[in-house]
């Protein structure tokens, strides 16, 4: 006869990877250490995530989405160059990269080497790619929690690890979307251009997917905190869209606040507003070396605190 004790530890898709309802599960506290309990929440949690149709069909639409942008990107690109002299078409490339990024000028000369198509997609898929973190991941917790089924799990594993299981396995599932997306980009991109310098390139496309990832995880761990203080799926995605709409007004704000400094001369109370806002930060991602580390710390930031606050309202939560 099987103790509780021996029994497996269990996750939102079951009894290690089975479906609930073949019994009722019960047991002391955990007994595993942290890492092999996490382990265990996050293979399960990402079997689940993968056996799912969303991942693919939002793989799919964060694909098409940005083949539609490059070719707009492009078609708009070609219209330039043919239309102008080769010095003008120059120009017109700086101007393009500079209200990308603020007119920054160490910005200008990392992205010089690269094909436009790239900065401008990736700049517009980043506008986009917390909406699609939100779809992914934003039942996380709260889908368990009003079905009850995760009392099934937190009396065999401790809180932190569920919460931090499924948020390192939703990453996982987010790592390889953005490589897919950032790789596909660049191989586009490069076929289309006569490069010098390949192994540069590749290193370029690296570290997009790295700037990309973080912001990823930053958005991912507020969809976390926005499922764990709901109970239902469609509370937590509406939680979640709130949340964003919130981030965004910030960064809104600041902006024109920022904006209306530069054009009157006179200091705004908003423009510090801006940098409580992820959005804030996402320019500095296509920046030189030191802005865009500066930008990616600034996005494990947000993560920790996020994930710090889900993990607070989920460990008083009564589930």
């Amino acid at each position: 006869m099987e103790s509780s004790a021996d029994l497996p530890i269990v996750s939102g898709a079951g009894v290690d990877g089975e479906d609930f309802g073949r019994g009722p599960l019960v047991g002391p506290a955990p007994t595993l250490s942290p890492f092999p309990e996490l382990w265990t929440v996050t293979r399960a949690e990402l079997r689940r995530t993968v056996r799912s149709a969303r991942a693919l069909l939002l793989l799919l639409v964060y694909g098409t989405f940005t083949v539609l942008a490059g070719l707009v990107v492009a078609a708009l690109t070609r219209g330039i160059e043919q239309q102008l002299d080769p010095t003008a078409a120059v120009q017109a490339r700086s101007g393009l990269l500079a209200l990308l990024v603020g007119g920054d000028e160490g910005a200008l000369r990392a992205l010089s080497g690269l094909p436009i198509l790239v900065p401008l997609v990736f700049r517009l898929t980043l506008v986009f790619l917390p909406l699609y973190v939100a779809l992914l991941g934003f039942d996380q917790l709260s889908s368990e929690v009003g079905s009850r089924s995760v009392r099934y799990l937190v009396v065999r594993s401790r809180r932190s690890s569920i919460v931090l299981g499924k948020f390192a396995a939703q990453a996982l599932v987010l790592a390889v979307l953005v490589g897919v997306v950032v790789g596909g980009l660049f191989l586009a991109a490069g076929l289309r251009a006569d490069l010098e310098d390949p192994a540069g390139y590749a290193a370029m496309a690296a570290r997009f997917w790295g700037a990309g990832m973080t912001l990823a995880l930053a958005y991912l761990a507020l969809t976390t905190l926005a499922s764990s203080i709901t109970s239902t799926p469609a509370g937590s995605l509406f939680t979640n869209l709130g949340f964003l709409l919130a981030f965004w007004a910030l960064d809104l704000i600041g902006s024109r606040a920022e904006i209306g400094h530069r054009m009157t001369g006179q200091p705004s109370w908003g423009e510090p507003v801006k940098w409580l806002s992820p959005s804030a930060y996402a320019s500095g991602l296509l920046g030189p070396s030191s802005s865009t580390v500066t930008s990616m710390v600034a996005y494990l930031c947000f993560a920790a605190v996020f994930l710090a606050a889900a993990w607070a309202a989920f460990r008083v939560r009564d589930v």
